[in-house]
């Protein structure tokens, strides 16, 4: 598990050997008592049981099994030499301890720890099956294994705990980002669909002053000042727009159904010929709804000014829970040379359209171009 786990997870978790290190600390320390108090009594034989539940803790990490197999082998061992059993099924219990974290099934490993424990008091005492301190012995060894077990568990357990947060705290992060390159997105639409605006609007403007140059000077002055409104125009919201990027929570409302309107006029004023029909604005649409179908409304026109000629017809209008924007207009003739065309503007309504979770479908052909967008007034469906 990761050393760097907070201070607030146990430290049996935050450092699961040491718990274990401890364990066999304390067998291999009772191993080296009984061996001394064996000498001390003259039994030099109990050092060969001892031995023996020496190499169960030696093993108990890399094959818990032959572990279990040795700590199990020692007690009997013992009494069979004629040895007091007590210290080496106490070691017994403390390798089972251990060995059961390391995948040893709790309840059977107990078991036959128990019994051999169990039986080893029964050989060296000689007495009945209910001798109380073999019954005793054989549920020490049962309870060892099963808490081994619960030990594990329970690092198991905080080990999904610091994962899920793991999983948590890295879904968030995706998140902010998938969030950031959305918003990012949005803002570079934001600055196409605009500057597409003002661009045509300054186009019509110098080209009206082309015009009135020679016949009306003080139109085409007029032409010219409005041109230069619209750079200025384009200006601010390229700054606005930077400005954005630099601090997102500098963020200035978006455009929305409410001024599709003044939007059309601006275009009027500009020079291009707009049948307009714009309903209200529908109750409870949602602000990305509204700011798609300002834009949409914003790159038709703007198309219309690029590669149509005479009027536009556009009508916005709710229907069946729905904003429909349709807008058709006719075709310029082309150029001997026609230039390709990005589509970039299209293409841009489309995911405008998809991220309010609309549609938006063309008919065109080499006289016409028509467009029909629709988009849900409740934003998304679910």
């Amino acid at each position: 598990m990761d050393q760097r786990a907070p201070a607030s997870i146990p430290l049996v978790v935050r450092r699961p050997r040491l718990i274990e290190t401890a364990t066999m600390t304390v067998a291999a320390i009772s191993g080296i008592a009984g061996s001394v108090n064996y000498l001390a009594l003259g039994q030099p034989l109990g050092l060969a049981a001892v031995a023996v539940a020496l190499v169960g803790v030696a093993l108990v990490r890399r094959w818990p099994w032959v572990s279990l197999a040795a700590a199990c082998a020692a007690p009997l061992t013992g009494s069979l030499l004629g040895v007091d059993p007590l210290v080496l099924w106490s070691m017994t219990a403390f390798i089972v301890f251990a060995a059961t974290p390391r995948g040893l099934p709790p309840l059977p490993a107990g078991t036959v720890a128990g019994v051999c424990a169990y039986l080893s008091i029964l050989i060296h005492d000689e007495q009945g099956w209910l001798e109380p301190l073999a019954l005793l012995s054989c549920a020490v060894a049962v309870a060892f294994a099963v808490g081994g077990s619960s030990l594990r568990s329970y690092q198991r357990y905080w080990e999904e705990v610091a994962s899920r947060a793991d999983e948590a705290l890295a879904t968030r992060e995706a998140e902010a980002e998938r969030r950031a390159a959305e918003e990012r997105l949005r803002i570079a639409h934001d600055l196409h669909d605009t500057l597409g605006h003002e661009v045509a609007l300054i186009s019509m403007s110098v080209g009206a002053a082309e015009v009135h140059m020679d016949c009306d000077p003080a139109a085409a002055r007029a032409d010219l000042a409005e041109a230069r409104k619209r750079i200025q125009s384009a200006l601010n919201e390229t700054q606005r727009v930077l400005s954005v990027l630099r601090d997102p929570a500098e963020n200035a409302p978006a455009a929305g159904y409410g001024q599709i309107a003044r939007l059309v006029e601006e275009f009027c004023e500009a020079g291009l010929e707009v049948a307009a029909t714009i309903a209200d604005e529908p109750d409870g649409i949602e602000a990305e709804t509204s700011a798609a179908a300002y834009r949409i409304v914003q790159e038709a026109l703007v198309n219309a000014r690029k590669h149509g000629t005479g009027a536009v017809r556009l009508q916005v209008r709710e229907r069946e829970g729905k904003i429909r924007i349709e807008a058709m207009n006719l075709r310029a003739q082309p150029p001997p040379t026609p230039k390709p065309r990005s589509g970039f503007g299209l293409v841009g309504m489309r995911e405008r359209a998809a991220s309010a979770g609309g549609r938006i479908d063309v008919d065109e052909d080499d006289t016409r171009f028509a467009l029909r967008a629709s988009l849900p007034v409740t934003g998304r469906p679910a």
